[in-house]
């Protein structure tokens, strides 16, 4: 026989349930508390192992705190969508570059002006047209193209005056004492300055028409 001598086995102790339930209330107030680490304080302070108070939390249902799940991350924010550049304005058109669209009377009120200031001046009408009416020069010159009227005289060449009218004769006195034959003769020498007259408009009337013909 061995002379060993054995080792005394460790004594448990019984708790009753009132303990159990004791250090199981201790466990649960302290982890809703601090969130977890109530089974090592109670195990401390009750002097019980870790094991059995996890074991008697699960007799009565209470499960160990679990770690809190991380809250999940907040979603970044979308970056601002880049507005859109404005499209580039085509090259060639400037702003503003808009042309007034003219009737057929204000074309005509122009040329007519225009072959009028170059009856009485000689020349000029051109440029006068345009600062009167606030159109281009170039403008006015294919305006009287498109008339038929031939732009003003080159430098040098100056417009020819229109012959004066002839002076009416004057009248010859008639005194109420002549007699018939005597008031005859006149009646007849104004019918001659008359006739001599109308021809000489007539032919001023032909010179005009033809320098207005070649303005």
């Amino acid at each position: 026989m061995s002379t060993t001598p054995k080792k005394n086995s460790a004594r448990r102790i019984r708790y009753t349930d009132a303990q159990k339930k004791e250090i199981v209330d201790f466990v649960a107030s302290y982890n809703a508390a601090n969130g977890r680490g109530g089974q090592s304080e109670a195990a401390k302070k009750f002097k019980v192992s870790p094991i059995s108070v996890g074991a008697w939390m699960k007799g009565t249902g209470a499960a160990a705190p679990q770690k809190a799940a991380k809250a999940p991350k907040a979603p970044k924010a979308a970056k601002k969508a880049k507005a859109p550049k404005a499209a580039k304005a085509p090259k060639g058109k400037r702003k503003g570059n808009t042309r007034s669209r003219y009737t057929a009377e204000q074309k005509k009120e122009v040329v007519d002006f225009t072959v009028a200031y170059n009856a009485t001046n000689g020349r000029g009408g051109q440029s006068a047209a345009a600062a009167k009416f606030q159109v281009s020069p170039i403008t006015v010159m294919a305006w009287l193209k498109a008339a038929g009227v031939k732009a003003s005289p080159k430098k040098g060449k100056k417009a020819a005056k229109a012959p004066k009218a002839p002076k009416a004769p004057k009248a010859a006195k008639v005194s109420s004492s002549d007699g018939f034959d005597a008031k005859l003769g006149a009646l007849l020498a104004l019918s001659k300055e008359i006739a001599k007259s109308e021809t000489a408009l007539a032919q001023l009337k032909g010179k005009f028409s033809s320098l207005k013909a070649s303005l």
